[in-house]
C-alpha cells in the first residue's frame, strides 16, 4: 500500500482538530443552543439530545467525554437519563443543569453519585455561562491530557 502525501497531511490535520465529544441534554431548544456554543468555545464538539429516547439512541452508537443533564425532560426527569448512564457504566463527567431549587439538584447529584457515575458540581438556571465554561474546559483540557498520553 502506498502512502499518499496528501492523506498523511490530512489525517494530521484531522488529528489536530479532534475534540471532544460533550452530550447536551436538555428539552428547551434555546437552552441547547447556548449551551453548545458554550460548549464550542470550551473546546468541545456538542451533540444535542432533547428526550431520553435520544439519550439512549446516541448513547448506543457513540461516545462522550462529558454531559450536561437538565433534571426536567418534559415527560420524563433527568435521573431517569442517570439510571440509564448506570445501566451502560457510563463514566463520562455529568453536570446537572437545573432551574429547580437546589436542594432538588443536590438530590439528583447525590442520585447520579450513588450510581457511581461521574458527578461534576451542578449549574443552577439560568445559567452561569461564565461558571459552565469553566467546568467544561477543566473536563476539555482533562481529556486532551489523557488522550495525549494514550
Amino acid at each position: 500500500m502506498t502512502d499518499h502525501p496528501e492523506s498523511s497531511a490530512a489525517a494530521a490535520a484531522g488529528s489536530a482538530e479532534l475534540k471532544p465529544r460533550l452530550l447536551v441534554i436538555d428539552d428547551d431548544q434555546v437552552h441547547r443552543t447556548i449551551i453548545c456554543k458554550i460548549a464550542v468555545r470550551a473546546g468541545f464538539e456538542p451533540v444535542e439530545a432533547g428526550t431520553l429516547d435520544e439519550v439512549v439512541e446516541l448513547t448506543t452508537y457513540n461516545d462522550f467525554e462529558g454531559v450536561t443533564l437538565d433534571l426536567s425532560l418534559g415527560e420524563q426527569a433527568g435521573t431517569e437519563v442517570l439510571r440509564h448512564f448506570a445501566d451502560r457504566d457510563f463514566r463520562a463527567p455529568i453536570i446537572i443543569l437545573s432551574g429547580a431549587k437546589s436542594e432538588i439538584a443536590r438530590k439528583a447529584h447525590d442520585f447520579g453519585e450513588s450510581l457511581d457515575l461521574t458527578m461534576l458540581e451542578a449549574v443552577s438556571k439560568p445559567v452561569d455561562l461564565t461558571e459552565l465554561r469553566e467546568q467544561l474546559s477543566i473536563i476539555a483540557r482533562t481529556w486532551r491530557i489523557m488522550h495525549h498520553a494514550a
